[in-house]
């Protein structure tokens, strides 16, 4: 019971006691909801509107995916096991983000095998669920659909070489396919992002002469262990245990990720006063707790931190290194920041980027590093810009 309830988002907490509540006699869920909502919802009406949108019982991604656990697809208990390890490193996006290596020593079995599970997600939905990236995603897509063999081998050449999709424009078949591309979900899981229009943060951080960091008390329901019966049988004694159980596993879901908001902070204190992150990885995190790496990429996934820059996610916070204090986050906002001041008549190519980059932190780096880091932000070449640019011009002008 720990791990899924050390994952599950905070807004989810008193959907899985109830549960658990209306099959254990023993174990009470009250919830506190109402006292939860956010400043800017004021007024009654309001407030019925966001426990309309919030409290809606659609179904979550995660629950999409685990009723589909089952034959022909995953057919025995060790299949399904590892799908279901698959599915807890799917990210919200819908995206696999998970160690494959990991996986199969958690499971007893080998890298081949779960990548081979992972593969079968292909067959269930939302489309694209479970790859790796968006081209993966959409070819993910595209294997399901009814097309002829020679779309399908042109789509698959397409995909694999998307950022130059252009050069194939004189083929017979260019329309036909960039029609079915159009049609492709670049996201698997969108439809599951729209039905939460408002992040719970588990965690707000002030910052004053001191900082500090608050749980978010206000959504976790109130679970108590009931003890009616002065007789119990074996049967009722287990229930018994297993709600003691669930509520001593609450206090240490609080606790665990209290400490680890806390480490997060103490590690990237510049941030929060208006710096850059700092180099950090979960397995720094993972040692200095005492836990396994993996157990720290469920902690924080679905995990949220509000303080006066904005509301972020736990597992941004996580930045590779580039050197002892340099981490790969800040060379991202560098980049970003030249892109937004570069002159729309001559926007900044990747080796000019290379070279402010250089020049800026003193080190060595490779245009190909700076490109994964541009296409990591969303940012179009600048062949590309510069066309956008000119659009935005025209636009203007007429």
């Amino acid at each position: 019971m720990w791990l899924p309830l050390l994952q599950a988002p905070l807004q989810e907490l008193e959907h899985i006691f109830k549960e658990h509540s209306y099959e254990n006699p023993f174990l009470g869920c009250k919830s506190s909801f109402e006292t939860s909502l956010p400043s800017s919802y004021g007024g009654e009406d309001n407030k019925r509107d966001f426990i309309e949108n919030v409290g809606d019982s659609t179904e979550s991604l995660y629950e999409k995916l685990l009723d589909q656990i089952d034959a022909p697809l995953f057919p025995t208990p060790n299949s399904q096991k590892v799908a279901r390890e698959i599915i807890c490193d799917i990210d919200e996006d819908g995206f696999f983000d998970g160690d494959i290596s990991q996986i199969a020593v958690r499971c007893n079995t080998t890298d081949d095998f779960v990548e081979s599970i992972r593969s079968r997600f292909s067959y269930l939905e939302p489309a694209g669920v479970g790859a790796k990236d968006i081209r993966e995603a959409m070819c993910f897509q595209i294997s399901q659909m009814e097309i002829r063999d020679e779309l399908y081998r042109f789509l698959e050449t397409l995909i694999k070489d998307i950022d130059h999709i252009d050069k194939y424009h004189r083929h017979h078949l260019f329309a036909e396919a960039s029609a079915v591309i159009k049609s492709l979900n670049r996201c698997p899981a969108i439809e599951y992002q729209k039905e939460t229009p408002y992040i719970v943060p588990d965690f707000f951080v002030d910052v004053g002469d001191e900082i500090s960091v608050r749980i978010n008390h206000s959504y976790y329901p109130d679970v108590v262990v009931r003890d009616p019966f002065a007789q119990k049988n074996q049967e009722l004694k287990e229930k018994l245990k297993e709600a003691r159980d669930l509520v001593s596993l609450m206090d240490l879901r609080k606790a665990t990720l209290y400490k680890l908001a806390l480490i997060i902070v103490e590690k990237q204190m510049p941030f929060f006063i208006g710096g850059e992150l700092r180099p950090l990885t979960m397995v720094e995190v993972a040692e200095e707790l005492g836990f396994e790496e993996s157990t720290i990429s469920r902690a924080v996934s679905n995990k949220y931190l509000q303080c006066e820059r904005g509301v972020f996610s736990l597992k941004s916070f996580f930045t590779n290194a580039i050197t002892k204090n340099l981490s790969s986050s800040e060379i991202k906002n560098f980049i970003s920041q030249c892109v937004e001041n570069e002159s729309p008549d001559s926007p900044l190519t990747d080796q000019e980027l290379v070279e402010g980059v250089m020049a800026r932190y003193k080190i060595d780096m490779v245009r190909r590093t700076i490109t994964k880091y541009r296409k990591m932000l969303d940012i179009p070449s600048s062949k590309e810009r510069k066309k956008l640019y000119m659009m935005q011009e025209s636009m203007e002008a007429s």
